[in-house]
C-alpha cells in the first residue's frame, strides 16, 4: 500500500530587486514594508481574494531585501505568480526574484553550489 504524503505548508526563498540601476544601499525595505509589498503583488494581480492569502515572513534580511516565506500549499500558484508579475513598489521598477520552493523548511538552507562533485573516471573498451 502507498502512502502519499500532502504538504499543508510551502516555504519561498525571496528577494524584492530593484534593478542594476537603481541597486543602491539608499534603498532600504524593512520588514512591514517588504510584507506589503507581497500584499500589494497579491492584491494587484487576484484583487481582494488574493489579500486574503496568509503570507507568513519567517526571516528577513533587510541588507538584500531577501526572506524566507511560509504559505499554504494550495495557495502556492497564486503567490508565485503574483510575485513573478510585481513589477512597481512605490514609483520604483522592481522584481521578485525567486530561489527556491520547497514544502520543506530545511531545504531551503541547503545549497548545492558548495558541493564539490568528483568527476567520473573516463571508461575505456
Amino acid at each position: 500500500m502507498t502512502e502519499i504524503c500532502e504538504f499543508n505548508k510551502h516555504y519561498m526563498d525571496v528577494r524584492l530587486d530593484f534593478g542594476e540601476k537603481n541597486d543602491n544601499p539608499e534603498i532600504s525595505v524593512d520588514l512591514a514594508q517588504f510584507k506589503y509589498a507581497i500584499f500589494l503583488a497579491l492584491k494587484s494581480l487576484h484583487g481582494e481574494m488574493g489579500c486574503s492569502v496568509p503570507v507568513d515572513v519567517l526571516k528577513y534580511r533587510s541588507e538584500d531585501r531577501r526572506a524566507f516565506i511560509r504559505i499554504p500549499s494550495k495557495e502556492l500558484v497564486k503567490v508565485w505568480s503574483a510575485l513573478t508579475l510585481f513589477s512597481l513598489y512605490e514609483g520604483l521598477d522592481c522584481m521578485f526574484r525567486v530561489y527556491k520552493v520547497t514544502p520543506l523548511l530545511a531545504s531551503l538552507n541547503l545549497n548545492s553550489n558548495i558541493y564539490k562533485h568528483k568527476e567520473k573516471e573516463k571508461c575505456t573498451d
